[in-house]
């Protein structure tokens, strides 16, 4: 049977849901998350029966999740399918140990990363590392089903998705993006304003992303930055709340540069980190990978344009990141 059949037939089979994604989650991730929930709600599920399990939300994405979706814990003790989106990876699934429960049960994956770390068991697998976003793909399965239900809410997760993973059309942009926006736009989907929602940041991040940007040198024409523990709020210490994306985004709108590596400090002594390129001859990704197959990396991956990593501090806050960074620019300029 093809896979794309079993995986709708399986959709209309199972009951109760528990949608999952990684920790710190972007505005992909919360609507990727959302967007199956409405999907879900459109083939006729009970909406008590899907848990959308995101336990924390940057105060920037928050109008995201505009219906109050989301829940903080799980409500069923039992789950006939897991969907995890936007991640592969089971070390970066926020509630990773729930899965644990449900593996005898089903478990979908959708993503569009390429996979670094430790793989999810799993029984379907939706993936496309070409992907703008993890909304296009669930868009292109599912979109069919939804134009039935004509779900504004679907479209408007779906549109957010792109437009936040694309940071606003400027990276990783695809013709198959700009036209699910075009058909976003056709049911109703306010583009302009989500432009302008993902624009608003909220004080605290507009602080750090200040401080980091006053921070920033370049060398050789790669910005390099960082935000330390002692820069954060107790409740921000571990980034669950730590709006990265817009930071990276505000220090980019400055023009500053066009490779940027941004380094977070977090509670767990290690370096979180995040580079971006509009370099067509740049491969993030690829530099990532290498790194953690060299055992410098905790973890890392990503894509050619956008990538992240965790790196532990062995040494002073400042001499893990000069070395970080000479390591990056290095890599970076091969």
């Amino acid at each position: 049977m093809d896979m794309r059949k079993k995986i709708i037939d399986n959709l209309h089979q199972a009951k109760t849901f528990l949608i999952l994604t990684h920790y710190r989650p972007d505005g992909d991730a919360i609507s990727s998350s959302l967007a199956m929930f409405h999907f879900l709600v459109g083939l006729g599920k009970n909406p008590e029966d899907i848990d959308v399990y995101i336990p924390y939300i940057s105060n920037d994405l928050s109008f995201i999740d505009k219906n109050n979706i989301r829940k903080k814990n799980c409500t069923l003790k039992k789950y006939d399918l897991t969907i995890v989106v936007d991640c592969s990876d089971y070390s970066r699934i926020e509630g990773n140990n729930l899965l644990e429960g449900v593996f005898p049960q089903q478990c979908m994956i959708i993503d569009h990363h390429e996979l670094s770390g430790i793989p999810i068991e799993a029984d379907y697998f939706l993936s496309d590392t070409s992907a703008s976003s993890c909304t296009c793909i669930i868009y292109r399965e599912f979109y069919k089903y939804m134009c039935k239900q004509n779900s504004n809410d679907f479209f408007r997760c779906i549109a957010i998705g792109i437009m936040s993973d694309t940071m606003g059309l400027t990276l990783n942009v695809t013709q198959e993006c700009k036209d699910i926006l075009n058909e976003c736009e056709k049911v109703g989907v306010d583009i302009p304003a989500i432009r302008t929602q993902l624009k608003n940041i909220d004080a605290r991040t507009q602080t750090l992303a200040k401080l980091a940007i006053e921070r920033l040198a370049l060398d050789k024409g790669i910005g390099c930055t960082y935000i330390l523990q002692k820069d954060l709020t107790p409740e921000e210490s571990s980034l669950k709340t730590v709006n990265h994306k817009s930071i990276i985004q505000q220090i980019l709108n400055s023009g500053s540069c066009k490779t940027l590596i941004l380094l977070i400090e977090n509670d767990n002594h290690e370096i979180k980190g995040s580079m971006r390129t509009t370099e067509s001859n740049i491969d993030l990704n690829a530099i990532c990978a290498d790194m953690v197959e060299r055992n410098i990396f905790i973890q890392g991956g990503g894509h050619s344009n956008s990538a992240g990593f965790k790196m532990a501090i062995s040494d002073t806050e400042k001499e893990t990141l000069n070395r970080i960074f000479k390591l990056l620019i290095t890599a970076i300029l091969g």
